[in-house]
């Protein structure tokens, strides 16, 4: 099998699986297992094909061609406890994969190009049908699907710049129940669609100061996404007319990413890493479905907007690798992620909290390939929540293991 025909199935293979983000807001960060090995302090010493996300103008240090394919393990347990009854609820278990494809080329000694396809914005809930919060949410999923190509220009020797363009997909479901009280009816169910298609840029630098320290820094753009779709609804007959239904459009903007990070190597074999993240999730502020057909007055509270009201926040990690001798790395890593939902706006649709990251990972090499692998632990804080604008108070409990797997050839 030639390596387009590689190439093709892995691609095909990336698109038809679901993806779930576990960081901050519906931020996925994790898109190597070499970076989640490190604790995702990865954007100034990035040295494999990964660094078409974490820094493309790091792939001027990459020779010939390379391709780099994984993929990251979740296993997500949340619960919610009610403030108002006392009762405990657990999430609907799954387990989720998270894949990636990066691919590198050294054109020349001033120039390289690649190309990325992974998920940078991704979300999951699933909670029982007959929960208590089940008119605020059942299901919610938002995926997004991201072909980035790169190029990087090595200016000086010291210096390197890079500028990337990206083709966006999207979609989102979301499922909840609707009630009808007073009126003596069975509960009714409302299930939206969407999808849509935007892009967006990314630009890079990597400052190479001496043979000891490295500076990179990666900058993404907002996308802009509308999405379009429809909703359907399940109700009594005399009622399913007044329900809102039929095509719907929704706008949802992904935020922008500043990462800053320098990366030290005064200690034989060691390096370490500190790594900066400002994440403008200031940019989603509510969310409005616009029904193409006229709503009812009754049912006008139906499609107001919801606010988000998510607020700008920084992040933090720190990584190391040793290497143990020409084929054996070790790595270990913290991250410090920072929730960016106010507690108004925490809902059973993202309950979000801070949250501490360590990760531990190992690396194999051997000539033209490597193998890497990391374990990845989010440990959420406890999210109390007493002030949901829907008055939906209570505890919300939080912990992922996560199991990542990138393999790398060079050719």
């Amino acid at each position: 099998m030639n390596v387009k025909k590689i190439i093709l199935l892995l691609i095909a293979f990336f698109l038809f699986i679901p993806s779930i983000s576990f960081g901050g807001g519906f931020l996925i960060y994790n898109q190597d297992a070499a970076a989640t090995g490190q604790g995702l302090a990865f954007t100034a010493q990035a040295d494999n094909p990964s660094a078409v996300f974490y820094n493309p103008a790091a792939i001027n240090r990459l020779e010939g061609t390379q391709i780099s394919s994984g993929s990251t393990l979740l296993m997500p347990q949340t619960s919610f406890k009610s403030a108002m009854t006392g009762s405990k609820t657990d999430m609907n278990s799954h387990i989720y994969l998270l894949p990636n494809i990066f691919v590198t080329h050294k054109i020349n000694d001033k120039f390289s190009a690649g190309i990325g396809f992974y998920s940078l914005f991704g979300l999951s809930v699933d909670w029982p049908d007959d929960w208590e919060g089940k008119y605020l949410s059942t299901f919610s999923a938002l995926r997004s699907f991201y072909l980035n190509p790169v190029i990087s220009w090595q200016v000086i020797p010291e210096f390197s710049l890079a500028l990337g363009g990206s083709l966006i997909y999207s979609d989102v479901e979301q499922r909840k129940a609707l009630s009808f009280a007073p009126l003596p009816v069975h509960d009714g169910k409302v299930k939206l669609d969407a999808d849509g298609i935007s892009g967006g840029y990314n630009v890079a630098l990597l400052y190479h100061a001496n043979n000891h320290v490295d500076v990179g820094i990666s900058y993404r753009s907002k996308v802009s996404l509308t999405y379009k779709g429809d909703v359907k609804t399940k109700a009594p007959s005399h009622l399913a007319s007044f329900i809102p239904h039929g095509d719907v459009s929704l706008d949802i903007d992904f935020p922008p990413i500043l990462v800053m990070g320098v990366a030290t190597s005064y200690i034989d074999n060691l390096t370490i890493e500190a790594d900066l993240y400002w994440i403008g999730w200031s940019t989603y502020d509510e969310l409005y479905a616009d029904f193409e057909k006229s709503v009812p007055k009754a049912f006008a509270k139906f499609t107001a907007p919801i606010p988000r009201n998510y607020h700008d926040v920084l992040t933090y990690s720190v990584g190391m690798k040793y290497r143990l001798n020409p084929h054996f790395v070790l790595r270990a890593g913290y991250m410090y992620d920072t929730s960016p939902v106010p507690e108004k706006t925490c809902d059973p649709i993202l309950p979000d909290s801070d949250r501490n990251e360590i990760s531990i990972g190992i690396g194999y090499n051997n000539n033209n390939y490597s193998l890497d692998l990391a374990y990845y632990a989010v440990i959420a804080k406890d999210r109390k929540v007493t002030n949901n604008i829907n008055g939906f108070d209570g505890k919300y409990e939080f912990f992922c293991n996560e199991i990542a797997l990138n393999f790398n050839y060079k050719f």
